[in-house]
């Protein structure tokens, strides 16, 4: 029973992870990413704010999709900018990935802008290789 659970969470991974692997480059990343903010920036309600936008000391902006029957996975890319004293910084690459288990079905696309309102946290963005377990 319990390899068979192991197997169907790995292909879930896999399949999540897979296309975020896949990405012709970086630049892609970035054109996602450019896109994500410009349509925050058109819907007002989901407008970041000039004031927050401005105090700001980096941006996260990720697509994640998650795909799952019982068992899920969840992959994504990005890319990480920090402010710097001339502006913003190049785009650096972020992934996230993960599994997950309970009383779910479907899949799903999400967008995400994380503003990071200080240095730790555009370190934290910016260092490799970030671990976290959960359970509910």
């Amino acid at each position: 029973m319990s390899a068979s659970i192991f197997s169907i969470i790995a292909i879930l991974f896999t399949a999540c992870v897979a296309p975020a692997s896949v990405h012709a480059s970086m630049q892609d990343d970035v054109d996602q990413a450019v896109t994500i903010i410009e349509r925050f920036q058109q819907i007002s309600e989901k407008a970041i704010p000039t004031a927050v936008l401005r105090e700001a000391k980096g941006l996260a902006i990720l697509t994640v999709t998650k795909a799952g029957f019982i068992v899920s996975g969840r992959g994504g890319t990005g890319v990480v900018v920090a402010r710097t004293e001339k502006g913003w910084s190049g785009p650096s690459a972020v992934g996230t990935g993960g599994v997950g288990f309970g009383f779910q079905a479907g899949a799903q696309v999400s967008e995400l802008v994380i503003i990071l309102n200080t240095p730790e946290a555009v370190n934290a963005f910016s260092k490799g290789g970030n671990v976290t377990l959960g359970a509910v």
